[in-house]
């Protein structure tokens, strides 16, 4: 007898509205066609066997960079937080603090990289809407105040050992993502995996994505000024020698010290490639799923899919029409259910699926994307991003699956179910 393998449920709720629901929607019932309407009611659908009253919920999103266009509006999280609420959950709204502690600033005051400062990171969330008032809840970093703190997790994956989950993030009884489905330039693509496995730690933890060794000392660029010093929040570095000298067992991987270096003298003898810091995103996204012990779901919005990550002011035009929201309780699957929808729509004329030559239904547009980006930055025409690596890892490490079942559902209005359920 043939034993069917268990596939993850991804429902979906499609951002196309039919052409004849004016006549058969009463007129006070029109906003049940919304797909803001739609998705408050699917955090509701993936969280009803999750959510405990009483409970804390971190709903983890990208509060999005200056002059970011496309991060996810944030009309959608408060009406998330409302049905965390109406569930008996106490949800506030978060992000984490970038690595490294020195915010730049242009010749106009325009910081750049703002979410490395607690200050600059919540001006720069307000500025986007995301504040108390407008959620409804609580917006914090959950690292805060500069991302020195963290809770440690053991992980056994390939590369990854260990995560350091944000403490605000490790303290929720639930972890909800949500996250602004994309493109992404390194990961090829932006969704939950990314959300959750760099977005939920620390600077340590983002550290360890993007780096396989401690931070070293070049001696050479060295020249004994002792700037990094008082810039290192953990009392890490002393002078020896007339050197900079880190004390190892000091030193939290905050890279601090680098932003505030004038001769470039901290460095990372040992620098993954993209491929493998894909992996380690897989990897750290599945420990950081099994730390929550099935209190975890994950929503993902697959409107204005652009070719660059919310970290980006200039994203571009959306590669293909939106598709509408994706939602599970296995981040894997429900990524993996993106990817395939956005290859298996028509591109749109002027994107960057255009140039990358990957206009047709069925074509692969993430890594053509990813990978037509980096051709053109200087020295780094061999990039090569390949979204399979994340997801294979991360299947591996125990995150979810990639085979999936989609569940498409509609919260909106129908005669013959005036309650509103699908």
């Amino acid at each position: 007898m043939e034993v069917l393998a268990f596939r993850s449920k991804v429902y979906f709720v499609s951002a196309n509205v039919p052409v004849d629901y004016i006549p058969k929607v009463p007129p006070t019932k029109w906003y049940t066609h919304s797909l803001v309407y739609q998705t408050k009611e699917l955090a509701g659908k993936i969280l009803e066997d999750i959510i405990s009253p009483g409970d804390t919920v971190a709903i983890k999103i990208h509060f999005g960079e200056r002059y970011t266009q496309c991060y996810i509006r944030p009309v959608y999280v408060r009406k998330i937080v409302e049905k965390v609420k109406e569930m008996g959950g106490k949800p506030f709204v978060c992000d984490t603090l970038f690595s490294g502690g020195k915010v730049l600033h242009d010749e106009g005051g325009e910081a750049l990289w703002s979410r490395r400062d607690l200050e600059e990171g919540l001006k720069t969330a307000a500025m986007n809407g995301f504040t108390p008032e407008t959620m409804d809840c609580p917006v914090i970093f959950a690292d805060a105040p500069k991302g020195l703190k963290s809770v440690e997790f053991d992980v056994n994956g390939r590369f990854i050992k260990k995560v350091y989950i944000a403490p605000a993030i490790a303290e929720a009884d639930v972890l909800l993502s949500v996250a602004h489905f994309k493109c992404h330039d390194v990961m090829s693509v932006g969704g939950a995996l990314k959300n959750i496995g760099v977005g939920c730690q620390s600077k340590q933890g983002k550290w360890w994505i993007h780096h396989n060794t401690k931070l070293e000392v070049d001696w050479e660029k060295c020249n004994g000024c002792g700037k990094c010093i008082p810039a290192c929040p953990t009392n890490a570095i002393v002078l020896s020698e007339g050197k900079a000298k880190i004390i190892p067992e000091k030193c939290i991987d905050c890279a601090f010290c680098i932003d505030y270096c004038p001769t470039e003298a901290f460095i990372s003898r040992i620098f993954p490639d993209v491929l493998e810091q894909e992996s380690r995103i897989g990897e750290a996204a599945a420990g950081i799923i099994k730390y929550f012990r099935g209190k975890c779901a994950c929503i993902n919005l697959a409107i204005d899919i652009v070719p660059l990550c919310d970290c980006d002011p200039f994203v571009g035009i959306p590669i293909v029409p939106n598709l509408g929201v994706f939602a599970s309780k296995d981040p894997v699957a429900v990524d993996r259910a993106c990817i395939d929808m956005v290859n298996n729509s028509p591109g749109i004329p002027g994107s960057m699926a255009e140039a990358a030559g990957v206009m047709e239904r069925g074509a692969e547009k993430f890594n053509a994307i990813a990978r037509l980006r980096w051709k053109a930055t200087p020295g780094a025409a061999h990039v090569a991003p390949d979204w399979r690596v994340m997801l294979e890892a991360a299947e591996k490490a125990g995150a979810g699956k990639q085979d999936y079942e989609l569940i498409e559902i509609n919260f909106g209005y129908s005669p013959r179910n005036s309650g509103n359920k699908p």
